[in-house]
């Protein structure tokens, strides 16, 4: 992990700094799709480069919707149903689950240290819910409808799709005030421009488009379509493959947490402890 030691400490603070937070893209090679199945409820991985099917999970006995991955875990909702469930992403073994108060998520994302979710009851609605489950703030999406099935944290803000398979995604603040509308636009890149799940790898965004079996990316600094990504491979679902939500491994996304809940400025401030430390051992001669 460290590359090299100097007397002054410098490059081996930033050996350490650049060993512990994960790079854009770092080892995303794995995306996630929870499939409106109509129970029981699968979640699939997918080798983001080549759309092959890696490996599928039945993380509930609900019809899949939202989906978030931390390290070796997957969070999952199901419409009508107020629980997060968690899967070991490694076993595909139940690991229990979380209570919300909210009758029907049908997204999920994870800023970090909180969940972010829109729920089928609650029209233009977002919720900001802490990791046991609690509601700790609401917030509406004023260009958004009923039934929004596409959202995520991504840098501090949101973007979130304006209804179900709605194909027009905007971005908003955390107070739900719009920062850019029709940022993305999959119209003429999905089956009647319907899309739903989104995800964001650290530098672009992935879309399912759900009725064409595929998955569409787009630039995370302009919007644009870059490529589209079919996926191979035959899926366990009943209803077949309709991928409702995406995630890709937060814990190696630069802007949220790593699995253990500590932060890319935690982990900064522990390297920075220990090459002071080391520091003074080598300035007293010991080493």
């Amino acid at each position: 992990m460290i590359k090299a030691l100097t007397h002054a400490g410098g490059t081996m603070a930033v050996s350490i700094v650049l060993s512990l937070i994960p790079s854009a893209q770092a080892q995303l090679n794995n995306i996630y799709g929870n499939n409106a199945s109509y129970g029981p409820d699968v979640v699939e991985r997918f080798d983001v480069n080549t759309g092959v099917l890696q490996q599928s999970y039945t993380v509930s006995p609900g019809n899949g919707r939202g989906v978030v991955v931390v390290g070796n875990v997957i969070y999952s909702t199901a419409a009508f149903d107020s629980k997060i469930y968690k899967t070991d992403a490694t076993t595909g073994l139940p690991l229990g689950s979380i209570n919300t108060v909210l009758p029907s998520m049908s997204t999920l994302a994870w800023d970090g240290s909180h969940y972010w979710t829109t729920d089928y009851a609650g029209f233009n609605k977002g919720y900001e819910l802490d990791a046991a489950g609690n509601v700790i703030k609401t917030i509406s999406f004023p260009l958004a409808g009923a039934y929004m099935d596409g959202m995520e944290y991504f840098n501090g803000k949101l973007i979130v799709n304006r209804g179900d398979a709605y194909g027009i995604y905007d971005i908003y603040d955390l107070n739900g005030n719009v920062l850019t509308a029709n940022f993305i636009n999959s119209a003429g890149h999905a089956s009647g421009g319907e899309s739903t799940g989104i995800a964001y790898d650290g530098v672009n965004f992935i879309v399912s488009d759900i009725f064409d079996d595929k998955l569409s990316v787009y630039d995370g600094t302009t919007g644009a379509w870059i490529k589209d990504i079919p996926l191979i491979g035959a899926t366990q679902s009943s209803a077949g493959r309709l991928i409702e939500d995406l995630s890709v491994d937060y814990s190696k996304r630069p802007d949220t947490a790593v699995p253990d809940g500590g932060s890319t400025l935690a982990l900064l401030a522990v390297s920075f402890a220990l090459c002071g430390q080391l520091k003074r051992r080598w300035t007293a001669g010991t080493r």
